[in-house]
C-alpha cells in the first residue's frame, strides 16, 4: 500500500508528464504515448506514422531526453 505522500508524489510526477505532453506536437505526442501507454512496437508505430522504424526511434529518444530535462527543471531527480 502506498503512503498519503508517494500516493501524492505519484499524482504530481503524474500531471508533470501530462503537463510536458501538452507541449509537443501532435505526432510526437501521439508516438510516445503509442510506445509508453499502449506498449505498441516501433514498427508498428512506424507503419501508422508512415516512417522509418529508426525515425520512430529518434524521435523518441528525442522526447525521453526532452521529459527528462523537464522532469530535472521541475525539480524530480533523474
Amino acid at each position: 500500500a502506498l503512503t498519503v505522500d508517494q500516493e501524492l508524489s505519484a499524482k504530481e510526477l503524474s500531471l508533470q508528464i501530462d503537463r510536458f505532453l501538452d507541449t509537443l506536437d501532435k505526432e510526437n505526442r501521439v508516438i510516445f504515448v503509442r510506445r509508453y501507454w499502449y506498449s505498441d512496437s516501433i514498427s508498428d508505430i512506424a507503419e501508422m506514422f508512415q516512417i522509418t522504424n529508426h525515425n520512430v526511434s529518434v524521435r523518441l529518444s528525442r522526447t525521453r531526453d526532452k521529459l527528462k530535462a523537464h522532469l530535472k527543471k521541475e525539480g524530480y531527480e533523474i
